[in-house]
């Protein structure tokens, strides 16, 4: 992975060509502001202008009463302006449409960066799944709910052409985008539902949380390009905090080693040690 000096961070997170996100964010004050069918539409309807608008592609979708969830790919690399078209084009039509005045969302949108792969895949299937842990739908007719991406991808019919599956189909036991294809994925679906709750935990509770979703591997590829950018010094949050614990981590191991000295020396050998 080099995604070199064309990566850069606002104050809602990193931004380069054919970044995947999972992006969230809230009605204000956690308000049901999807539970009347309309507004969801609406929803609907502007998320798909703006994915035409901005070049996006979208690997899931779902719109619940209070929130919503994307994974999303910018192969532009348009994340900041992109929802911040959706979320403000929509808040104009709500409030011509409803008379009320104030912030529609709850502050500013969560987006966590996700690894391609198999963390996608398992972002895709967290975010199918959401109706289900809510109890509006099950498995087995998980397409009749209206508000979301699975059920575009079962049917096929009419589905935009910027909804995308192989990739993560692929990941998923070499799935593919077939009808065969979508009953196994069905499935696979049914039987995380009936796992533990402590492998469930294990697979979607990082989903919501952090920055970043991803192996070690792909935050020190992360970590190799922030190091060359100038402006990498004026970020700040949890993003900052962790890469620079990667940086001192691999500063620390570079000293034992030049010391003769193990991390296990490190934690055993008095504070008073010469070395």
């Amino acid at each position: 992975m080099d995604i070199g000096v064309s990566v850069w961070r606002e104050r809602r997170g990193f931004k380069f060509d054919g970044a995947i996100y999972h992006v969230i964010n809230r009605g204000n004050y956690r308000k049901d502001l999807f539970a009347h069918a309309g507004r969801a539409e609406a929803f609907e309807r502007t998320l798909f202008e703006t994915c035409n608008r901005c070049g996006w592609e979208l690997a899931a979708y779902c719109i619940m009463s209070n929130h919503y969830h994307l994974a999303l790919i910018t192969p532009k690399g348009n994340l900041v302006e992109g929802v911040h078209w959706l979320q403000s084009t929509f808040g104009n039509r709500f409030h011509r449409f409803t008379g009320e005045r104030g912030h529609v969302f709850q502050g500013r949108y969560k987006a966590i960066l996700v690894e391609p792969g198999i963390h996608l895949a398992q972002l895709v299937n967290y975010i199918h799944l959401n109706p289900v842990r809510a109890g509006l739908a099950s498995v087995a007719n998980l397409e009749s709910y209206r508000w979301g991406s699975f059920g575009k991808f079962v049917r096929k019919k009419n589905r935009p052409v910027f909804l995308r599956c192989e990739d993560w189909l692929a990941e998923l036991g070499g799935l593919r985008d077939t009808a065969a294809g979508w009953r196994k994925y069905r499935e696979y679906l049914d039987s995380v539902t009936e796992l533990d709750p402590k492998r469930k935990e294990e697979l979607f509770g990082q989903m919501c949380r952090g920055w970043v979703l991803r192996t070690r591997e792909y935050r020190k590829a992360l970590h190799a390009d922030f190091k060359k950018m100038q402006v990498a010094r004026d970020w700040g949050g949890e993003a900052l905090r962790e890469l620079n614990e990667m940086e001192w981590e691999e500063l620390a191991t570079d000293c034992l080693r030049r010391l003769g000295k193990s991390a296990d020396d490190a934690v055993g050998d008095l504070k008073s040690a010469e070395w």
